[in-house]
């Protein structure tokens, strides 16, 4: 009743700081119908309150009531709960997605025509990507063929430059899939119950947000609700009624989840599925490809998140590596809060979607290095990305062979490059002014170039084949080699410390090296956290895409390749949380 008369009196604004008073409103609601919750179930805050709330009187809670329970009633109460199976979801239900705000409508509309491959009726050389290339020797003499690197870059604008405003951002539609299993039980579940009231409070009033659990099966205690006061007092309620017991079933809380992004009504323009688990999933039938496909069709990234030592660091890392996202290790569970922020900080600053890089080649491409998906067709090569943020960078490395040149010809142009995209918030397709990849060629007659490599090429080739590397020693520490993994990232550490160009990057990428060899030191340090940490690192260079840079107390070094990778964007989110 104090909770309701304060929100009662609570101003509606103007005075204070900017929106704390419909905040701190929405706060005393919400713990208001959390203690009606507890006082309406005897003092078991994991019961749901009753449907109306605000029509029924809460009972006194008598003390002696609840002292006169025996320790065995406790226990027997407690495995009740662990027990209790939800009844099976109704996903006809799930259409009940609230409207997303009239000034989100026509750069959702936008976005829902690019994804489906409608054409736009203006391409625009104006925008927030451009494309550069570089090569990793800026000449070499004719009459002499050679293989060499380039790379070409995609550069996001920087978030001041990309928004004139927080206010500008896309709206996004964040599906929460939060492992409740009787693992969670106690600060796992507060913290993670904590992060996802963070970005609650943080939302603004277009974005929609659900909640969806998962133990031994699924439920969604939160709808797809826009962030306005009043959703944001009926999301924070949801928090707190959260209770973990149960075994794990991710599949079935992916499914849940998976439903709900298909049978919204509206979309908003950036859509994105968070999910965080402890455990090894306990169902037998899992048709993960299937369910990424699906997410992919509705517009919806997949960032997965693994707590502790104990949960399937393999199957994580797949489900990221399919969806083209970072896999997220929270070792410190004290950090759950920073990572989860960190995505949403980076999902609230996409500035294109759909990019497409096209590559008109002139020399013969040998290999591409990239995550993402590559096409071929003749000489031409695409490879297709499925977002930027602002602020970010993308390197595409390629592998060319430079034929012997014996004409009058001075330079040659390798290849053309291009970059064609979506724009959020031009909500039009646009494409980047093409640039070539050249090499000079000179005569022996000629002052001859120093061959020295450029040093962002060799930097990119060093993030390559240190991927490379853990994905290599992972494969071993799976098969219980250790002493061969190790071997093989001190061969890769001491070939990067002999390159005559180290820069930043290099340095950092050897410190992550030197880390995972101490994390495969054993089958025990393997499996108390040495799997999920490399495959974590692996993802990372892959996508060059970070959610945090929180490092673990059980790192050996000072390594900081989680920094090369953060955007500002998310670095304010993270320091926030």
């Amino acid at each position: 009743q104090d909770f309701e008369r304060a929100r009662s009196r609570s101003p509606s604004g103007g005075s204070g700081r900017r929106g704390a008073a419909p905040r701190a409103g929405a706060m005393l609601s919400s713990m208001a119908t959390v203690l009606r919750s507890v006082c309406a179930s005897g003092g078991d805050a994991c019961e749901s309150p009753p449907s109306s709330l605000s029509q029924q009187s809460a009972p006194r809670f008598v003390p002696q009531q609840r002292a006169q329970r025996s320790s065995t009633q406790h226990r027997a109460m407690g495995q009740i709960m662990m027990d209790r199976r939800e009844p099976a979801l109704d996903f006809s239900t799930f259409n009940d997605d609230d409207e997303i705000a009239s000034s989100a409508k026509p750069a959702a509309a936008a976005a829902s025509a690019a994804a489906a491959g409608q054409p736009e009726p203006e391409v625009s050389s104006q925008g927030p990507v451009s494309v550069s290339t570089r090569i990793e020797y800026a000449a070499l003499p004719r009459g002499r063929a050679q293989d060499i690197f380039g790379i070409v870059t995609l550069q996001a604008e920087a978030e001041d430059a990309a928004t004139s405003g927080a206010e500008q951002r896309q709206p996004l539609d964040l599906m929460c899939v939060l492992d409740v299993s009787g693992s969670m039980t106690g600060e796992k579940l507060e913290l993670v119950k904590k992060a996802v009231r963070f970005v609650i409070e943080e939302s603004h009033s277009t974005d929609r947000v659900s909640i969806v659990t998962f133990n031994s099966e699924a439920a969604r205690p939160l709808r797809l609700c826009r962030m306005d006061v009043q959703g944001k007092s009926e999301a924070i309620a949801s928090t707190y009624r959260l209770c973990a017991g149960g075994g794990t079933r991710i599949a079935s809380g992916l499914e849940a989840a998976m439903q709900v992004a298909e049978r919204r009504r509206h979309r908003s323009p950036v859509s994105a599925i968070l999910l965080l688990t402890d455990g090894q999933d306990g169902s037998s039938a899992r048709g993960y490809a299937s369910m990424l496909a699906r997410a992919q069709r509705a517009g919806c990234s997949l960032y997965a998140f693994g707590f502790g030592a104990d949960h399937d660091s393999r199957l994580l890392s797949d489900l990221a590596e399919q969806a083209q996202t970072p896999f997220t290790f929270v070792e410190d569970v004290g950090q759950i809060g920073a990572a989860f922020a960190g995505a949403v900080g980076g999902l609230a600053s996409v500035v294109a979607q759909n990019v497409k890089v096209v590559l008109d080649c002139q020399a013969t491409v040998k290999a591409v290095h990239t995550p993402f998906a590559v096409s071929r067709e003749g000489t031409r090569v695409v490879i297709e990305i499925p977002d930027l943020l602002a602020g970010e960078r993308r390197d595409v490395l390629v592998e060319l062979s430079v034929p012997e040149e014996t004409g009058a010809i001075h330079e040659a142009c390798l290849l053309r490059a291009s970059a064609q995209y979506f724009g959020l918030a031009a909500g039009a397709v646009a494409q980047t002014q093409a640039v070539d990849m050249v090499l000079q060629r000179t005569t022996s007659d000629e002052p001859q170039p120093e061959m020295e490599p450029d040093e962002e090429v060799v930097s990119q080739r060093h993030r390559v084949e240190v991927a490379q590397s853990l994905q290599d020693a992972t494969a071993h520490g799976d098969a219980g080699r250790f002493q061969d993994a190790q071997q093989l990232l001190a061969a890769q550490a001491a070939k990067m410390k002999g390159s005559k160009k180290r820069s930043a990057v290099s340095e950092g990428l050897v410190l992550e090296l030197e880390d995972a060899q101490n994390r495969m030191q054993s089958r025990s340090s393997w499996q108390n956290g040495g799997s999920a940490e490399l495959r974590d690192a692996m993802q990372m260079h892959r996508m060059q895409r970070a959610t945090n840079v929180s490092m673990s107390s059980a790192c050996s070094n000072e390594k900081r390749s989680k920094a090369m990778y953060l955007t500002k964007g998310q670095q304010e989110w993270v320091s926030k949380a």
